[in-house]
């Protein structure tokens, strides 16, 4: 495994653009200041569903009650390339019965995943006239399982994760959601993050921890939407936000309830769309691919 200190992006250089964003360090700062945006489209893909205990989303609360919750994953097409936010499950792990059995039923996780057809990730990136082979970065919120599936296939592309998450993932006490084998591979182009990062205008790469020890969400501009934010599991439902609920699973409690927090300032103080991984109630309202977000 190959592992590097984020140094900008030498193989997608930027280039001109007339559009206009707002920067997220002026915001830090207290200020705003117009600077240019590289975001072209974001495409919100379904990448199958998960059938869970409602305590897993939204602590202590309907721990009888199952929900179905989504699993997306989100491409955004940039004037430097392809680039995919997570990497979805990978569903041959659901398709060979030892595989499954080793994987989720065997670990509690039952029942597993529901990926079907056309949930699958490459057919949805066929649609939209691209390949994995196409995609040359993927930002990782996390490396559980139902984030971390397509890596594989991604070996050609820059991987940006925060180290925190990356030391965890590798570590003796990661637990059942990690699948290593989705990650822990030779020759893949790892970039690790020590908090936020800017990877590209338009694109500002947010530290939120605290549902994993390295969970980082991504703040986007696009020319007409306008500031979207992608909060991954930082909470699973738009619940979680509204009435600051910790998520039924969290590395640290105060980093998950600061994570809520600092979303909730920025959606407020921004005029920013939030854009969760796993809420079946936003999932009803989003256009998803090959439609898109301009």
């Amino acid at each position: 495994m190959s592992l590097s200190t984020p140094r900008g992006l030498p193989t997608l250089g930027f280039g001109p653009s007339s559009r206009r964003a707002t920067s997220i360090s002026a915001w830090f700062a207290g200020r705003i200041e117009p600077v240019t945006t590289a975001v072209n489209r974001l495409f919100v893909l379904l990448c199958g569903f998960e059938i869970i205990p409602r305590t897993i989303s939204t602590r202590g609360r309907g721990e009888r009650i199952l929900i179905s919750v989504p699993i997306t994953a989100y491409l955004l097409d940039t004037d430097h390339g392809w680039i995919l936010f997570d990497a979805g499950l990978d569903e041959a792990n659901l398709r060979d019965p030892a595989r499954l059995a080793t994987n989720f039923l065997l670990k509690g996780w039952d029942p597993p995943p529901v990926v079907q057809d056309h949930h699958e990730m490459e057919p949805q990136l066929k649609h939209i006239g691209i390949g994995f082979e196409d995609i040359s970065a993927v930002i990782l919120s996390h490396l559980h399982a139902d984030h971390s599936g397509h890596i594989k296939r991604l070996g050609h592309a820059d991987l940006y994760v925060q180290r925190r998450e990356m030391e965890h993932a590798m570590s003796s006490v990661a637990g059942p959601a990690w699948f290593a084998r989705d990650y822990d591979l030779p020759g893949l182009r790892w970039h690790l993050l020590d908090g936020d990062h800017r990877l590209m205008p338009g694109i500002d790469l947010l530290a939120t921890p605290g549902h994993t020890p390295g969970h980082m969400s991504a703040l986007l501009e696009l020319p007409e939407t306008g500031m979207v934010l992608l909060a991954g599991d930082v909470g699973d439902l738009m619940e979680n936000f509204d009435e600051e609920i910790l998520p039924g699973e969290a590395s640290d409690d105060a980093e998950a309830l600061a994570s809520i927090r600092r979303i909730n300032r920025l959606v407020e103080e921004t005029d920013t769309t939030l854009m969760l991984t796993h809420d079946p109630n936003l999932l009803l309202g989003l256009r998803l691919a090959p439609d898109y977000y301009g």
